[in-house]
């Protein structure tokens, strides 16, 4: 995802999703997102929200095109507070206006961080700073203008270490 494409918090959590066009199906994916240190490994993470335009990637998909325009637009990667790493399993969750959407452990992700950061650094040039988004679980689903938006983390003892509360707009 491209740094134009990213979007922080505030320190109190406060976000924004850009939905751009009204009338365009986006959705919403909760993911857990982590910083690359000077080593190369995680140093930071937090909540993210991975937003996809699903009718700008049909459209893309049907004419031959790459997916591009349906991930990775400007305001489509929605970071919240950052918190140091830790590689015990966390807990990540959205919900919709108030409804549970999205929640799972990071032990249920389909590739661990080693083996993501292994695959990465076969085909990129990682550099400090990068950011690795790991996947989302089940439950991905549209958003609306004016839709409550509320992603989090907590670690294994229950605590809330990252959290992003956003209006869509």
């Amino acid at each position: 995802m491209p740094p134009s494409a990213m979007v922080e918090a505030t320190e109190a959590g406060e976000n924004v999703v850009t939905l751009l066009e009204p009338d365009e199906h986006i959705d919403h994916e909760v993911e857990m997102v982590f910083k690359l240190g000077e080593d190369l490994t995680p140093v930071q993470m937090c909540v993210g929200i991975d937003t996809t335009n699903r009718t700008r990637q049909t459209m893309a998909k049907k004419e031959g095109w790459p997916w591009l325009e349906g991930k990775g637009f400007r305001g489509s990667g929605v970071l919240g507070t950052w918190t140091d790493w830790d590689e015990r399993p966390m807990e990540i969750g959205l919900s919709l206006n108030g409804e549970t959407r999205q929640l799972a452990s990071t032990e249920t992700m389909v590739h661990s961080v080693e083996s993501l950061l292994e695959h990465l650094n076969n085909w990129y040039d990682l550099e400090p700073g990068d950011l690795v988004w790991t996947g989302t679980p089940k439950g991905v689903g549209p958003m609306s203008p004016g839709d409550s938006v509320n992603a989090w983390m907590d670690n294994s003892e229950g605590e809330r270490i990252s959290v992003l509360n956003a209006v869509c707009e």
